[in-house]
């Protein structure tokens, strides 16, 4: 759950208790508050939480949020090389965005739940690959790295369980940073860090292969954690 929606959502009905006793009334609200446009049908407050986080995701991932793959050094475009080095039968890049890699990286398939770029508009936790299929490498560039812990230990096992036993996995993570766009404000940023990746690494009985800062010159949004797993 997005903790920062959900501590608002709490005060806006702290303040206004009579919020919850309109649905129109609480919909205007929100999206003042939000900057959004959703329908409210329900005072449920995870409901809300839910539903406004989602919103604020698809606003800010497809029609605010550009990349800036090229600037980095470990988690750039230097994958696509590295990646065919491997011959890869099948390759799943996970929050593929714009699908930068498409064509680049022989046989990849990108999903991503907010581009119509994607090969697949799904969430991680969603998506289903066709029967038998896992993956050699797996690509998460900044896509594992939105709302709670638990969020993200259940999509890195997910990612683990679509890669094959050998199969590498390649991720970019934010340090918690938060984005300089305004319609970034409400996005719950996970705090990576190279403990965690240390300790969940051996808890999916994965192998950390690379660890390092990869710094950009320039960037928008500053330094991320770049680091690749083996999978056991």
């Amino acid at each position: 759950m997005n903790t920062k929606i959900f501590n608002k959502l709490n005060q806006m009905v702290k303040d206004s208790p009579q919020l919850l006793l309109d649905v129109n009334t609480l919909q205007q609200a929100i999206n003042g508050e939000f900057c959004i446009d959703i329908s409210v049908q329900d005072t449920n407050i995870t409901t809300l939480v839910h539903a406004v986080n989602e919103e604020v995701m698809t606003q800010y991932f497809s029609k605010v949020w550009q990349p800036e793959t090229k600037k980095y050094k470990y988690s750039g475009l230097s994958i696509i090389d590295e990646v065919n080095a491997l011959s890869p039968d099948n390759v799943l890049d996970v929050g593929c965005g714009y699908n930068e890699f498409k064509g680049k990286i022989q046989n990849l398939v990108g999903i991503d739940p907010y581009n119509n770029k994607a090969d697949h508009m799904v969430h991680t936790l969603d998506y289903c690959p066709p029967a038998n299929t896992l993956y050699d490498v797996t690509i998460c560039l900044g896509s594992i790295n939105f709302g709670s812990t638990d969020k993200i230990i259940r999509e890195l096992n997910k990612v683990v369980k679509l890669t094959k036993k050998g199969g590498l996995l390649i991720f970019r993570a934010n340090p918690g940073i938060q984005h300089k766009a305004f319609e970034s404000q409400w996005i719950d940023f996970f705090d990576w860090d190279t403990t965690f990746i240390m300790n969940i690494a051996q808890a999916l009985n994965c192998t950390v292969k690379q660890l390092r800062h990869d710094i950009p010159k320039n960037a928008m949004n500053g330094g991320r954690l770049y680091f690749v797993l083996e999978k056991n």
